[in-house]
């Protein structure tokens, strides 16, 4: 079944010209029109509506950034219980995969120890491992409703807390070394 334009404006807080702009730059399917004036919209624009209007505002992509990522990424829009996922796959695209290469690269010129990496992979995997539970327990307690919250919030956990926590850790950290050095260096 299609959403009419009303439809997809209300369930997916994205104005009627905004969907039309998305459509004409590819970001949207084009709807289906069973009758002159009729356009019935596919379900899962709501899904690609909430991820577009996610990258924009909390990552600030551009349309241009958007239609890259989409095009590096077959996204299932339908399979709305691994969105998550689809969205961590879609942030981890081949763009991001060869500026990580490109890192390693230039950290082997410089002999920086891989031990580093192979920590962050140890200490990844368990991370990812506690976040699973906990996001698949918290999805499967909550109604439908609450569950497009619940994925987002999830998400800006995945992408925003995490990172700052691990930055701030180091922050803290480098600042504690840096003490220590001049509270030595004047001994």
């Amino acid at each position: 079944m299609g959403l009419k334009m009303a439809t997809l404006v209300e369930k997916s807080g994205v104005s009627k010209s905004t969907i039309l702009f998305y459509v004409k730059e590819g970001l949207l399917p084009e709807p289906q029109k069973p009758k002159p004036n009729v356009h019935l919209y596919h379900d899962s624009s709501i899904a690609i509506l909430r991820f577009i209007k996610y990258l924009q505002e909390h990552l600030h992509y551009s349309i241009t950034e958007i239609k890259s990522i989409m095009i590096d990424n077959k996204i299932d829009f339908n399979d709305d219980s691994d969105i998550i996922v689809n969205y961590l796959i879609a942030m981890s695209g081949k763009t991001k995969e060869a500026e990580i290469s490109d890192i390693k690269q230039r950290a082997k010129q410089f002999n920086i120890d891989k031990t580093l990496f192979e920590a962050y992979e140890k200490e990844a995997q368990k991370l990812a491992g506690l976040e699973y539970e906990m996001g698949a327990k918290l999805l499967l307690s909550q109604d439908e409703n609450d569950k497009n919250e619940l994925q987002k919030l999830l998400f800006d956990i995945l992408l925003t807390l995490k990172p700052y926590i691990f930055n701030q850790a180091t922050i803290k950290e480098h600042k504690k070394r840096v003490a220590q050095n001049a509270k030595e260096l004047l001994s």
